[in-house]
């Protein structure tokens, strides 16, 4: 399959798992060089991870920033505003950039107006919650566009974000709920995987068994759905034989409230995602 590939300076600002998941896929998928991709965060406990991988690291965020094509803002979204405030008062002007921000719950009227304390050029930003499946070209992004994202800014973020999973273009009120649903949504998975394989081992299979297979079997069933010929109460229905041992199974996760636990899961995400973009 041929790659796209992106001839852009990357920078992140934060250089932590998010930001590392992303700049995996996009080097492992050969859509960016890793020389043109670099990363800055307030200490060096993650330099090793950028530079072992051919990427730059520095403690700088003015660094990052004014290298960079597209600037990432990967910092914690109770931060981002602090960070823009030093820079400001270091008298740091930069000229138009592509601004992708990946802060959970910051809604674009609030970062267009706090990126104004650093540039006159606040018209290219981009709102996205990617996922950390991302390290593994598994992810799930939505994207949501300001009005005077260029043609190239699409189809340069696009590019990048496909490259790392699938990428979908949703209207900003969606964010939250999709950030809940799909950023959050690996965490109710691993607890899904993680009490499979105790369950085997409760059984009586090895560790290391249960838990490589917990996963695949994860993995086998998701992409079952994703050939999207079957809604998923279709194929569940098949594995489920009358009188079986699997609608035996079925009836206690239903008796466990395990649907409604879920659906509660992603509302509760949800809001405070919301929580998060006003504070």
């Amino acid at each position: 399959m041929e790659v796209c590939t992106v001839e852009k300076k990357i920078g992140f600002v934060g250089g932590g798992a998010m930001a590392q998941a992303i700049a995996e896929g996009l080097v492992t998928s050969g859509t960016v060089d890793p020389a043109n991709i670099s990363a800055s965060a307030t200490s060096n406990r993650f330099k090793d991870w950028w530079t072992s991988r051919g990427m730059g690291f520095c403690t700088f965020n003015n660094t990052i920033i004014s290298n960079a094509e597209v600037v990432f803002i990967a910092v914690k979204p109770h931060l981002y505003t602090g960070m823009l405030e030093t820079l400001r008062k270091e008298g740091h002007k930069y000229p138009k950039k592509l601004w992708v921000s990946i802060m959970a719950g910051v809604v674009m009227a609030d970062l267009t107006k706090n990126l104004a304390m650093v540039t006159n050029f606040v018209e290219r930003v981009v709102r996205t919650i990617p996922n950390t499946p991302s390290k593994v070209r598994k992810g799930s992004v939505a994207v949501t566009f300001s009005d005077n994202c260029t043609e190239v800014d699409r189809s340069v973020v696009t590019t990048m974000f496909s490259s790392v999973g699938r990428c979908v273009e949703i209207p900003e009120r969606l964010q939250n709920a999709f950030a809940a649903m799909c950023g959050s949504g690996p965490a109710f998975v691993y607890q899904v995987i993680e009490a499979l394989a105790d369950g085997g081992v409760m059984m009586g299979l090895p560790r290391n068994m249960a838990m490589e297979q917990a996963a695949a079997m994860v993995e086998g069933a998701a992409g079952m759905v994703l050939l999207g010929s079957k809604h998923p109460a279709t194929l569940k229905d098949e594995v489920c034989s009358p009188g079986g041992s699997t609608i035996r199974g079925v009836q206690r996760l239903e008796e466990g409230g395990v649907r409604a636990a879920f659906m509660a899961a992603v509302q509760a995400a949800a809001e405070r995602n919301e929580e998060l973009g006003k504070n």
